[in-house]
């Protein structure tokens, strides 16, 4: 069997969810396959990026022309980030991360349409046979706007494989003593002005500890800069841009708890992390991030402030909070890129036999 895996987005300088995903399944697939030859991908438009890319990743690439993606015996294409390209007649197979270009209130304007159409080429072309999600809430989204993909809709969870630094009392980052730890784009989907209304109940109702922010500017942050300019509760409340992948651990490990009460997410690789590093987590009680985190996190209301200031209270209790890191370490040994790996190269399996 020969895959074809488009890597044509992976950005070696911000490795971000979808990269990961990539990386993990040029690792993984060989060895869990070893009939699958891997051949990673790029577009002829993204050209530029080659070098970099196969430096990264540790091997060779091949130019993807898309009038030469025509169908030989056992082989598929696999757009990881449903940026695939639907031209030409080999079988298709569509990683969607999630559904959120179709809620409107947490895209751009100029990007909404656009990114409708985008995902919706893919996931209408006649060639596409598999369509992989990360979650059932998200196969859920993706049949309630495509019915006709029943069938064809697979489940795969991702894997969590954050590894604890040796030595954290090595300090590289410049953080307070206590701190909740936010982390991902700073946007209005991700519910961050809630997350400051929160720590700002929190504090007005005697709750000690600041508040870090982790992660690059995105939709709304003209709202969300105004609020951290104006809260009055503003220099207990600290941003850092992006993370470099090897301090993450010392980010999670050394806040209080990860607060990630997001109105909407695919899968939610950071609680995953938290909960793998021993930080204890507070999320969203709905959606992929209810079904991720199962019993091993705080789970509350994220329409409310309220809500989710009184899980930043309930979280610092001594006992409950050795307890979320002992389930939420459990809860992330579930989750592993092996699994995910297998569970991927059964749905190429499948999509072989019906070719």
């Amino acid at each position: 069997m020969r895959i074809l895996l488009d890597v044509s987005t992976l950005n070696p300088q911000k490795v971000t969810g979808v990269g990961v995903y990539m990386q993990q399944l040029l690792q993984h697939l060989p060895v869990v396959s070893p009939d699958v030859e891997l051949v990673p991908v790029v577009k002829v438009s993204r050209f530029r990026k080659l070098k970099k890319i196969q430096n990264f990743i540790g091997k060779k690439c091949r130019i993807l022309f898309p009038w030469k993606i025509f169908s030989t015996e056992k082989t598929l294409y696999h757009g990881p980030d449903f940026k695939l390209n639907t031209r030409g007649n080999l079988p298709l197979v569509a990683t969607v991360h999630d559904m959120v270009v179709f809620e409107q209130k947490y895209n751009h304007e100029d990007f909404y349409e656009k990114g409708i159409a985008d995902l919706s080429a893919v996931l209408l072309s006649p060639h596409l046979s598999a369509v992989i999600v990360n979650t059932e809430f998200t196969k859920k989204e993706v049949l309630k706007y495509f019915p006709n993909l029943h069938g064809k809709v697979y489940v795969t969870y991702f894997g969590c494989n954050r590894v604890a630094s040796a030595d954290l009392t090595q300090k590289k980052l410049d953080l307070p003593e206590n701190y909740f730890l936010f982390l991902g784009t700073l946007e209005k989907r991700k519910n961050v002005l809630g997350v400051i209304k929160a720590f700002e109940i929190y504090k007005k109702t005697g709750g000690p500890g600041h508040l870090v922010f982790a992660g690059a500017w995105g939709f709304g942050a003209d709202d969300i800069k105004a609020a951290l300019a104006k809260s009055e509760y503003k220099d207990f409340i600290q941003r850092l841009d992006y993370v470099p992948n090897e301090m993450l651990p010392e980010l999670y490990a050394r806040a209080q708890a990860f607060v990630f009460p997001s109105f909407y997410e695919g899968f939610g690789l950071p609680v995953l992390e938290a909960m793998q590093l021993g930080c204890p987590v507070v999320t969203s009680d709905h959606g992929a991030l209810a079904e991720v985190s199962g019993d091993a996190a705080i789970l509350v209301d994220c329409q409310s402030p309220e809500k989710i200031a009184e899980g930043l209270h309930q979280v610092l209790d001594k006992n409950l909070r050795e307890q979320l890191k002992a389930q939420g370490y459990k809860q992330a040994q579930k989750f592993t890129w092996e699994e995910c790996a297998k569970k991927t190269y059964e749905v190429y399996r499948q999509v072989v036999r019906n070719v």
